[in-house]
């Protein structure tokens, strides 16, 4: 013998499942659009600067709107980041000269701008052209 729950039951259950269903769906939907949270920051970054001799690397935070972090520049260098848009690839190169001097330095820049994934990652001959290289404040930590 199956059981059959009475119309009444499944009325009740079903205008529950109704009120209900959307509920999760309405919270998750800034996740799924790829939108970061109300409160959360424009961009969000961990910059590294490490010499490949060995020697420990340079590391820095940076958040933006609030601009911020462990970045002695955090406000510039989210002006820099704000004008292209989170995209360190696409920072003019700062002008001016440096050393020929051959210590390369692989910086990398890893986070996230408006809930979007970020990565950057290059080398450069020595400090001074990567600083210059990324606009001459991103990665003068």
């Amino acid at each position: 013998m199956r059981f059959r729950p009475s119309a009444r039951a499944r009325a009740r259950w079903l205008a529950a499942a109704v009120l209900a269903g959307p509920a999760p769906l309405l919270g998750a939907s800034p996740a799924l659009a790829g939108a970061p949270a109300p409160d959360a920051p424009v961009g969000s970054y961990v910059l590294r600067m490490a010499p490949e001799d060995g020697a420990g690397p340079a590391v820095a935070t940076l958040t933006c709107a609030p601009d911020g972090g462990t970045h002695p520049r955090a406000k510039e260098a989210c002006d820099q980041l704000r004008r292209v848009a989170g995209q360190v690839e696409r920072i003019p190169e700062s002008p001016g000269p440096c050393t020929l001097e051959y210590a390369p330095v692989r910086l990398t820049a890893t986070g996230t701008w408006r809930g979007r994934q970020q990565r950057f990652t290059k080398t450069y001959p020595n400090r001074c052209a990567a600083i210059r290289g990324t606009g001459g404040v991103l990665f003068a930590f």
